[in-house]
């Protein structure tokens, strides 16, 4: 069976026996003729481990890194003092009563003069255990950043994903509430048999869009079906008012294609409603997806009022209803969408002008890079 061992303690391994090599081999070329460094050294190893543990672990009974900054400071300085000073003490004394200790230095752990030995060691130690303090608390310190970090990163996408999924709530009902109304339309004027074919038409929109409900992305082939169904449904209702063509290049994998549901449909609804609808000879709506290199252009253009004077004029009676939501709403998510996904995806809105200057039409471009 393999034992884990946790990060503080191969430190702790390492450090000690780094630290105990080194004054082996300080002693033995300040002491050539000396013996007993490699069992000083081990010794050293030992205790270094067994007291720099235990200061851990007072660290943390007494909840030291909970405090503030400047309390964990005066504290750590408190602690690292008085483990210094008890563990000279202990460790000179194991030292001497086991002989390990030099014939030179005060064998009587008892004595004034082993005490005053103690004092000049302490310095030493005290060094040592306030290193070892820092790096802990350093250590410490840095972990506690990443995690805050962390914890920060992690309510971060939970943030986005809540507002992602609250426009996709926001944006189904809105798509819904559009078609409804169109149906409403068609049953009090009515034409019972275009109602009949909308709704086995809003069926099949009805079923892909629940289909996709819980989806954040989508593939661009069912989006672009789903923007088919939708403008197929204004055709019926609308009927010559206006007209629609939908180019695909078909040398485009559309299914390899993520994009977010619904992205594309509220500018063909933008295009109908406040474009084509308001112009008295009705209009043409042309949605095209082409490949340039490594981006996929998806291209919704009418050819309807503009928006500057879509601005301007109010919808009278049954168009006065309906409001550009969608739009907003998909700039919103596609700006949640490339900080989510890591991804790029432009959004370009072109006012058409014709030769005279006045307003042509609205031409949109959407830019997908493929992955």
């Amino acid at each position: 069976m393999k034992i884990k061992v946790s990060s503080y303690w191969k430190c702790q391994l390492i450090g000690w026996n780094i630290f105990a090599f080194f004054l082996y081999f300080v002693n033995v070329l300040t002491n050539p003729g000396g013996s007993g460094f490699f069992v000083r050294a081990l010794t050293t190893v030992f205790f270094g481990i067994v007291f720099s543990h235990s200061l851990r672990v007072t660290i943390k009974a007494f909840k030291i890194f909970q405090k503030n900054f400047a309390h964990q400071i005066v504290y750590l300085s408190l602690l690292s003092a008085l483990w210094a000073f008890l563990g000279t003490v202990f460790f000179l004394w194991v030292l001497t009563i086991t002989g390990i200790q030099q014939s030179t230095n005060p064998q009587n752990p008892l004595t004034d003069e082993f005490f005053g030995f103690t004092i000049y060691a302490y310095y030493q130690i005290s060094i040592i255990t306030t290193s070892w303090t820092a790096i802990y608390f350093l250590v410490h310190y840095i972990k506690e950043i990443r995690q805050v970090e962390q914890e920060r990163a992690s309510l971060k996408i939970k943030l986005i994903e809540s507002e992602a999924q609250a426009l996709r709530a926001q944006m189904n009902p809105h798509f819904i509430f559009n078609c409804m109304n169109s149906i409403k339309a068609l049953v009090l004027q009515k034409e019972e048999d275009k109602a009949v074919n909308y709704l086995t038409t809003f069926s099949k929109l009805i079923r892909t869009i629940f289909q996709n409900s819980d989806k954040r992305e989508i593939t661009l082939f069912d989006e672009i079906e789903t923007c088919k169904l939708y403008t197929q449904l204004e055709s019926m209702r609308f009927g010559k008012k206006f007209s629609y063509h939908f180019n695909i290049d078909e040398t485009i994998d559309l299914k390899s294609m993520q994009v977010p549901a619904l992205i594309i449909q509220p500018f063909i609804e933008n295009a109908i409603w406040h474009g084509i609808m308001p112009k008295e000879e009705g209009g043409t709506l042309t949605v095209s997806v082409t490949k340039k290199e490594d981006a996929v252009y998806c291209i919704v253009e009418d050819d309807g009022i503009g928006r500057e004077i879509s601005k301007q004029n109010k919808f009278k009676g049954e168009l006065s209803t309906h409001q550009s939501k969608g739009v907003h709403l998909t700039q919103s998510r596609l700006d949640l969408n490339n900080a989510l996904n890591q991804r790029n995806v432009a959004l370009e809105i072109i006012d058409k002008k014709d030769v005279n200057g006045n307003p042509s039409g609205t031409k949109i471009i959407l830019t997908f890079i493929e992955f």
